[in-house]
């Protein structure tokens, strides 16, 4: 790509948050992709004003939507743009301040358990004829990488039934091969499988880390998946998103503005820096919440399936923990800004023979002096 792309490219298998460890400063950055075709790179922008100029800081190459500023601070603009092989830019993202971004780290590190899902062998659903397919979850995760097979041939397990399908290296016979075990040595009889090319022009694929599927021939163009063939995935997936972050963490703010004696703030990234626990409780609280009520009958049977997982009841549990630890929160911010040394007058509790002022105006008083 011979473009203005000079800038560090981030080696996105290395991340760490703000502030992690002394080694480690920087502004966290994820953004959620847009769907747009034929994107190629990342450009990830900076600036000092919300409208300013924006400098290209860094590159990252799709699908991996994530990187760390080591140079960034709170008071940094960020927004993200999409650009194809050519160096057009497809899509531009709204500005975003490192002050939000340390919030979103936070809240993204109380629930990176749900960041990482992985998802075994779901049954692609087709659609458009049979060239593209989708599956329940849209938002893919770049690493580990997508494992999409399809059926093949096998005779009493002599062989993997299924076959893995690439981006780059075609296949051209799926199931509908014929078998003829003529080959024999000293194990016993192999299969060998011959003819039956049924797809001549050859079948690859490739996905758009949005749950969408597309098959194609060598030469790019779309396929048609035979109604006898069968088609699997396996994929890591991200249950929240930059997008249910934003909305839970204004949920937790107007929560807290809507305490009596707190102090009212418009945007999260103008409320005091004592206001981020009760904040990202608030948010994990929130999406936790949203979670349990928008997850569809298919996502949860998919999530349910695996023995070893008990994701449902975990988030849950989850979702009560932070909001027991949320509404304590809540009752404490309103006095967070009393001042920590207090003084309390009182009067001096007195005794006969006290030289106060107070009990010689009593004495006085009793005795008629």
């Amino acid at each position: 790509m011979a473009n203005d792309f000079s800038a560090q490219s981030f080696n996105n298998s290395t991340l760490v948050y703000y502030n992690s460890q002394p080694s480690n400063p920087g502004i966290f950055i994820e953004w959620e992709r847009s769907g747009a075709q034929n994107v190629a790179f990342y450009k990830i922008q900076k600036s000092s004003n919300f409208e300013g100029t924006y400098t290209t800081i860094a590159t990252v190459t799709f699908p991996a939507n994530e990187g760390v500023d080591t140079n960034g601070s709170p008071s940094d603009y960020y927004r993200i743009q999409e650009v194809d092989s050519n160096g057009n830019v497809l899509n531009t993202s709204s500005p975003m301040l490192g002050d939000e971004l340390l919030v979103k780290s936070s809240l993204r590190y109380e629930l990176e358990h749900l960041l990482n899902i992985p998802i075994y062998d779901e049954e692609v659903i087709f659609r458009r004829s049979r060239s593209v397919g989708s599956v329940a979850f849209t938002f893919w995760n770049s690493v580990p990488k997508p494992e999409i097979r399809i059926s093949g041939p096998s005779n009493q397990g002599d062989r993997d039934p299924l076959i893995q399908l690439s981006e780059t290296v075609p296949i051209y016979s799926t199931i509908n091969t014929t078998y003829d075990p003529i080959i024999k040595n000293r194990d016993g009889y192999e299969s060998q499988y011959t003819d039956g090319n049924n797809y001549p022009n050859g079948l690859m694929v490739k996905y758009d880390f949005m749950g969408n599927i597309y098959f194609i021939d060598a030469n790019g163009g779309p396929v048609n998946i035979h109604s006898y063939d069968n088609v699997l995935v396996s994929y890591s997936i991200k249950m929240i998103t930059n997008d249910h972050m934003n909305s839970s963490l204004y949920m937790a703010l107007q929560a807290i503005n809507s305490q009596p004696g707190a102090s009212k703030f418009p945007t999260v990234s103008s409320a005091p820096y004592f206001y981020d626990p009760a904040l990202v409780y608030g948010a994990a609280y929130y999406i936790l919440r949203s979670l349990l009520v928008s997850l569809t009958n298919r996502q949860r049977r998919l999530l349910i399936e695996d023995p070893d997982a008990k994701i449902t009841d975990d988030i849950r549990q989850s979702a009560n923990m932070y909001k027991e630890d949320f509404e304590k929160m809540l009752e404490k911010l309103p006095i967070a800004t009393y001042p920590g040394i207090r003084s309390v007058v009182v009067p001096e509790f007195n005794m006969p023979g006290g030289r106060s002022r107070f009990f010689r105006y009593i004495w006085n008083i009793g005795t008629g002096g």
